[in-house]
């Protein structure tokens, strides 16, 4: 693995391994302490950021590796100097790059200039670092752990077809996992991702029967704040409710990848119930992104 833009740079077992080593990592880190010795990161975010910023940073401390990070666009990326020059300048400081911006064109622009391995830590099409967690935190809850058998399992995504729906629909093309994803009309995610596993339509109630996991997203994602009350007209009817969460699996478990807005998008009563993993999948974000740094570096 050399780059990490979207999900789909990885293909099935890669997205296995990583997700394997993730688990591991979890149980036993000191197995991983040195990993990244005398590696430094060049940590780049021109989004706010509170779970991906610190778990990227903890990540490469506890294998041992140093961040250095430029924060609310400081590096002018674009602006005070263009893209390809400041990626030639960091290969020649720093072992990787993280970036979280908002044009995917400026994370893909960055990764072929640079010389080290780009992660993308977030952009406006994608959200790799948060599918894998999400995916681990299923596999965790509804497969004792084994990877493996996310092909047995059904995932509801409901709300805005964003970022991240779309790396989620990747990393479940990759591991099996069925998706069913309901959006307001004009709000799915691009149609060339469907597959055999994964539907894609309006009904809420239709897509979480039966489902394994209930998963949901903020409805005004950053820098829609402009459209925030059309929005909240529009998704109103895709809440998740407690009876709306009473149609799925009897075992189900529900998934933000937060922050969230209780009584917009979730009830509190789901998202601070007995079905709610949102801090376990928080949490899972350290984990997958150390593994991410531990393949990168050990390859």
């Amino acid at each position: 693995m050399h780059d990490l833009l979207r999900v789909s740079d990885l293909d099935s077992s890669e997205l296995v391994d990583l997700l394997d080593l993730a688990i591991a990592a979890k149980t036993r880190p000191h197995m991983y302490a040195d990993t990244g010795k005398g590696r430094v990161c060049a940590v780049l975010f021109e989004k706010p950021s509170l779970r991906t910023r610190f778990s990227v940073e903890a990540a490469l401390a506890r294998i041992g590796a140093r961040a250095i990070g430029a924060y609310d666009q400081a590096a002018g990326l674009g602006t005070r100097e263009p893209v390809p020059d400041a990626a030639q300048v960091l290969s020649r400081y720093c072992d990787a790059i993280v970036i979280r911006t908002f044009d995917d064109a400026r994370v893909t622009e960055l990764a072929a200039a640079a010389d080290v391995p780009v992660i993308n830590a977030l952009s406006d099409g994608h959200h790799p670092l948060q599918a894998l967690a999400d995916l681990m935190t299923v596999a965790e809850a509804c497969c004792d752990g084994d990877v493996r058998g996310l092909k047995d399992v059904k995932i509801a995504y409901i709300g805005d077809g964003n970022n991240v729906c779309v790396s989620l629909m990747e990393g479940c093309a990759l591991t099996g996992a069925s998706l069913a994803i309901a959006t307001p009309p004009g709000h799915e995610p691009p149609g060339e991702l469907t597959g055999p596993q994964i539907v894609v339509g309006s009904d809420p109630l239709e897509a979480v029967r039966g489902a394994d996991v209930v998963y949901t997203d903020v409805w005004t994602s950053m820098g829609q704040e402009a459209e925030a009350d059309a929005r909240r007209n529009t998704f109103e009817p895709y809440r998740i409710t407690q009876s709306l969460m009473d149609a799925a699996a009897p075992d189900a478990v529900f998934l933000h990848c937060l922050p969230a807005h209780r009584g917009e998008e979730v009830d509190a009563a789901v998202i601070d119930g007995p079905a709610s993993r949102v801090f376990d999948q928080a949490e899972n974000r350290l984990h997958t992104t150390l593994a991410v740094f531990v393949r990168l570096w050990s390859d």
